[in-house]
């Protein structure tokens, strides 16, 4: 009986040395890694996302956008006032903070992430900020082909923006 019990305690000690090695040894889910292709960047994919565009002027304007990699997105005219996320053959289009904005004909190009705002995994432009970026190394605003300021009838009716107030005071 002895030997019995001496047993049984030998078998006991082995399972308690052994049960830790064991629960360590087991499998883990791997996590997901981000992808490391040479056209995706992790971190412009952080920040990619749907494109929503504010036109506060006054005016229809015509917007069109272009890859970092100079591949056209697409065209769009936007009304007055109106709010638009930015679709191409009914999909929405995805864009990075380094994909170019133009509004108009005679105004510059800028980056996405340098006059819009990131949210929820959408970009927010207004076409007032695309205006400023494009047009601060102009004198007082102006236009550099004609030497005239920007219309005033182009802004929205009764509002006074930041843009306007700062014009204001420099005039």
């Amino acid at each position: 009986m002895h030997a019995k019990w001496r047993r049984l305690w030998g078998m006991g000690a082995v399972v308690l040395l052994l049960a830790p090695l064991l629960a360590v040894a087991q499998p883990r889910p791997r996590e997901a890694r981000p992808d490391r292709s040479p056209e995706r960047s992790s971190s412009s994919d952080r920040s990619r996302g749907d494109m929503q565009v504010v036109n506060d002027w006054r005016d229809a304007v015509s917007l069109s956008m272009w890859s970092e990699h100079r591949e056209r997105m697409g065209e769009w005219s936007i009304r007055p006032g109106e709010h638009v996320v930015l679709q191409e053959r009914g999909e929405r289009i995805r864009v990075r903070p380094n994909d170019k904005i133009k509004v108009g004909e005679d105004w510059g190009w800028v980056d996405v992430g340098q006059v819009g705002q990131f949210q929820n995994g959408v970009w927010h432009v207004t076409v007032r900020n695309v205006w400023a970026a494009t047009h601060q190394d102009r004198p007082e605003g102006r236009d550099g082909r004609s030497g005239e300021s920007q219309p005033r009838e182009t802004s929205p009716r009764g509002e006074d923006s930041a843009l306007d107030e700062m014009l204001k005071r420099i005039k």
